[in-house]
């Protein structure tokens, strides 16, 4: 690609193309908005860098609408580079909080391409670096209504049928691996390189339910979903869930 402006991008030939994807689900608001550039070229006259553990004013603002938008009782915040490395500093700080090991996640799920994220995420493209990733990750199954591994035979199952039956098998691998060794359970609220998966009605209640009852910490990757990609500042908004 060679230039991009608005929701097109241009290849070097001269060919437009219209970038559904915001590129890696990031330039949300367009490409070449002026507003953010010049925002980018003030900030980099004034002040380029700044060390992680430094108070600047654009953090510090970034951190007060933050507080504003997210649910409530997240009023702390860590900047990061990008997805995966949101990813690896959860999983650092749930293991470090609890002083337990081990990180279940989905099958259907990706959490980004470090050594620690790749482990978590459950789909193929993590085993052709296996066993050389983050070791204590367990994988469970998504509830995906259109390939669903338990009601292939009873598409008809109700909804909340079909959520207590995944909640279940949850339940039953959380009371297999031990969760006095569980850390925490990683998910992406709504799956998204792996069908788009909407959780069924009562599915992350009833994973928030578990975690309570084992103990456990629950984290949602909204790497793809928030910041209004649903309709909601975050996704588990639409199901008036809300972390503790």
């Amino acid at each position: 690609m060679e230039r991009a402006k608005g929701v097109y991008f241009w290849d070097v030939n001269g060919k437009r193309y219209l970038d559904f994807n915001s590129m890696t689900m990031c330039v949300n608001i367009g490409h070449g908005d002026e507003r953010v550039i010049n925002a980018i070229v003030e900030q980099a006259r004034a002040l380029p860098y700044a060390g992680p553990p430094m108070t600047t004013r654009p953090r510090a603002i970034l951190g007060k609408l933050l507080a504003e938008i997210t649910p409530p009782n997240l009023t702390r915040f860590l900047y990061t580079l990008g997805g995966a490395d949101a990813n690896e500093n959860a999983i650092k700080l749930a293991r470090a909080y609890t002083g337990k090991h081990k990180i279940l996640s989905r099958y259907r799920s990706y959490h980004g391409a470090t050594a620690g994220a790749m482990a978590a995420t459950g789909d193929p493209r993590r085993i052709a670096w296996e066993p050389n990733v983050m070791t204590g990750v367990v994988h469970f199954l998504d509830p995906f209504r259109y390939r669903s591994t338990f009601h292939r035979a009873n598409p008809d199952i109700s909804e909340a049928d079909f959520s207590l039956d995944y909640l279940n098998h949850l339940e039953e691998i959380i009371l297999y691996e031990g969760p006095q060794s569980i850390a925490a359970i990683l998910i992406e609220t709504v799956t998204g390189t792996n069908g788009i998966i909407i959780p069924p009605e009562g599915y992350l209640q009833g994973i928030r339910t578990l975690c309570d009852k084992y103990g456990i910490l629950m984290i949602t990757d909204e790497v793809m979903s928030g910041f209004g990609r649903t309709g909601k500042w975050f996704a588990v908004e639409h199901w008036a869930w809300r972390p503790i």
